[in-house]
């Protein structure tokens, strides 16, 4: 591909995507796009580039965090390894996307390396708190080693000189290096909340974090005094130079994924979200409030050249991006949606000219994909793990007069699901951009609830700042639903969002299938306190002077009531008190920012639990005690 890709001549695809039902059914997998109208550009860069006239040095892929590597010898694909977060199995395919091997790992392990040098794939095993490491071989896999990490790990690179691992930890909120020959810790560093994606700088002298809800990208140094941080803000400012409902205050959210492009650009995809649009022209029944679509697509790049960082973004029509792949022999990028099985591919994209190349769709006629990892293979195709199917997808790009064309043949399902079939018309319902559930298909459950959490934002919904609560672990038994309890079961709850969302409506079968998959999401986990210091907190949080489990008892800590508190609401439900260490903004309407927030000032609601005369030692300890639930 080298030789011909750098041929390609630019080509304007005004392919956007929409979904049309299958003739063979209407149910959530069956769904498919087919081109339709739509406002989102392939790629429109909305800033001066931070690229220069040539490319980029070539960066290695395990030098970022993936859910899929490709097995080539330089020229051929071989095949691929690919870690199925669904079902727990790593598995080796060959080239046409046929199982060769697998091997089990862990329910909801989540990303991987391949040094193709040793041989070896480092996976981390999300819920066993380890890295595996395993020998691939053209017909089998095989564990050689596993070292144990902080809780619940997540990202992986290798440095290009193969001598360093790291991995972030999402419970710990750390990141690690290791030597990953030993598994010995060189250095830990802490990290903020939410953190996910991993990558490191092609001369091997910085890396780079990816967070869910920060808003920021993080860059460490790994020579000189390794471990030095530097937080970058992802630029989510309006590009509506007009005003209107979209110049209003964003956000960035849900960026799983960091690329280098060479030593000194970083690639992080992001949402913009404007949890407050515009109020001259109000839409009270919308999610914040307005008629535009409340969330966006974007990719930054971020220079890191000078002691200034430049930042540049783009808007893209990838919808929820889980993966990015780049070729540094074409200096091309390939980005893909896991909410509208797009694949865009990006010329020149560390250079100044970076233009959008082409546009696949990714799903077949009966399933959708749903691409949560990307690869470059040896002859230039890309393979994609589809997390829908769990199978392997190869694109390949052709040139047709003076446009480039892919062509995406599909392999079968390797391994079984861990969900049974409701579950899992859930799942693809729930990551799906859908009119079904949303405006023009803009926006997805997860939009806001990414892996079933909370964006840590406060929307606008019929007049009120309402913040957005995690779900996971949250929902069975925690009746009525929303922050006014107005909603008596689950079905309701959900079919009521929809509403919200501007979608076309979902029948009981949907409601039902989103109702099953949310159920089964695990708790989040939280990270290790002290025993002492909790055991404190729960006396304090079980006594009758404080009064905080009046409210807040039995296993889901709710009583399943509303109460009238002062407030913007007439009357609150009763949260429950679940993963409280990953759902920070506090109270319905988000003001108090963190816990010990919560319990000394109250935010702008009072009339819950007796926490004024707690002392800041009284505090620390109830703050520990909510911290592990």
């Amino acid at each position: 591909m080298t030789t011909r890709a750098r041929r390609f001549q630019f080509v304007a695809v005004p392919l956007t995507l929409g979904f049309i039902a299958a003739a063979s059914g209407t149910g959530w997998a069956r769904m498919v796009m087919r081109p339709r109208g739509f406002a989102a550009p392939l790629f429109a860069l909305e800033d001066t580039p931070v690229g220069g006239l040539a490319a980029a040095a070539e960066t290695p892929a395990y030098a970022s965090s993936n859910a899929i590597a490709a097995i080539s010898d330089g020229q051929l694909q071989l095949g691929a390894i690919a870690i199925d977060e669904d079902s727990g199995a790593l598995v080796r395919t060959n080239r046409t996307g046929k199982l060769v091997a697998s091997l089990p790992i862990g329910v909801g392990a989540a990303q991987l390396v391949y040094d193709p040098q040793a041989k070896l794939a480092y996976v981390t095993d999300r819920r066993g708190d380890r890295v595996i490491v395993v020998e691939v071989s053209a017909n089998g896999l095989k564990q050689k080693a596993a070292f144990a990490t902080d809780l619940e790990p997540f990202g992986i690179a290798l440095a290009p000189d193969r001598q360093t691992l790291l991995v972030t930890t999402i419970a710990d909120r750390s990141l690690t290096a290791f030597n990953p020959i030993t598994g010995q810790v060189k250095w830990k560093r802490a990290l903020a909340a939410e953190p996910r994606g991993v990558a490191i700088s092609a001369d091997g002298k910085r890396a780079a974090v990816a967070y869910l809800e920060t808003g920021t990208v993080d860059f460490l140094a790994l020579a000189g005094e390794v471990g030095q941080l530097r937080h970058v803000a992802l630029d989510a400012s309006p590009r509506n130079r007009n005003g209107g409902e979209n110049a209003a205050r964003g956000y960035a959210r849900n960026s799983f994924a960091v690329q280098f492009m060479g030593d000194e650009i970083a690639l992080v995809p992001f949402q913009r979200s404007v949890p407050v649009q515009g109020r001259i022209s109000e839409n009270t029944g919308s999610y914040g409030g307005g008629f535009a679509p409340p969330i966006t697509q974007h990719l930054a790049f971020v220079g890191l050249g000078s002691d200034r960082v430049n930042q540049a973004v783009a808007q893209v029509n990838n919808h929820q991006v889980r993966a990015m792949a780049w070729d540094g022999k074409t200096d091309t990028l390939y980005v893909a949606g896991l909410g509208n099985d797009t694949l865009v591919a990006i010329r020149n994209a560390s250079q100044d000219g970076a233009s959008a190349l082409t546009s696949v769709v990714l799903n077949n006629a009966a399933n959708r994909c749903g691409p949560t990892g990307l690869a470059i293979g040896g002859d230039g195709s890309v393979a994609v793990w589809c997390s829908f199917t769990r199978s392997v997808a190869n694109v390949f790009f052709t040139e047709r007069s003076s446009s480039v064309v892919g062509s995406v043949t599909h392999g079968p399902s390797l391994v079984a699901s861990s969900m049974n079939e409701v579950q899992h018309q859930g799942f693809v319902a729930f990551h799906a951009s859908d009119v079904r559930t949303s405006s023009a298909g803009a926006l997805a459950c997860s939009s806001c609830h990414p892996e079933g959490r909370a964006d840590g934002l406060t929307w606008r919904i019929e007049k009120n700042e309402l913040q957005t609560p995690v779900l996971a672990g949250r929902v069975v038994g925690t009746h009525p639903y929303k922050w006014d309890g107005g909603d008596k079961d689950l079905q309701t709850s959900l079919t009521s969002t929809v509403r919200r969302l501007g979608g076309v409506g979902i029948d009981n079968k949907g409601a039902t299938a989103l109702a099953a998959y949310v159920e089964s999401l695990p708790r989040p986990r939280a990270a290790a306190r002290g025993t002492d210091q909790v055991a404190r907190g729960k006396a304090l949080f079980e006594s009758a002077a404080v009064g905080c489990n009046s409210c807040h008892d039995g296993a889901a800590y709710t009583d399943n009531e509303t109460h009238a508190l002062e407030g913007t609401l007439t009357t609150v439900d009763t949260p429950s008190l679940i993963g409280l260490a990953a759902s920070a903004p506090y109270y319905h309407d988000g003001s108090a920012a963190t816990l010990p927030a919560m319990l000394r000032n109250h935010g702008a609601v009072y009339g819950m639990a007796e926490t004024d005369k707690l002392t800041p030692t009284q505090i620390a300890d109830l703050t520990a005690f909510l911290e592990t639930l």
